[in-house]
């Protein structure tokens, strides 16, 4: 799991330390000067992935799903209801 995030990396710390067994590496935006849905920041989370590995981007804001369609990835809204987390557990089954 790769983590990509429109925050303050001081806010969010105490919950990224849970996190840490679970990712491959994490990008906040006020670390890196770009934010979602700027492709750049897409871009430099791929530059994190392996080659031709497979991605599904997930997040709660439709704008934010374009710059990554742009890159090939697969793209799923979290919405409000949590339906988003059964598909997501399908996949993983």
């Amino acid at each position: 799991m790769h983590l990509l995030s429109n925050h303050c990396k001081e806010w969010i710390e105490p919950n990224l330390s849970c996190l840490s067994s679970f990712t491959k590496s994490v990008t906040i935006s006020n670390q890196v000067g770009l934010c979602k849905p700027e492709i750049e920041i897409y871009q430099r989370v791929k530059t994190l992935l392996a080659a031709g590995e497979e991605v599904l981007f997930i997040d709660d804001q439709e704008k934010n799903l374009h710059s990554a369609k742009l890159l090939g990835w697969k793209t799923l809204l979290a919405d409000e209801e949590g339906d988003w987390v059964n598909e997501v557990e399908s996949l993983l089954i």
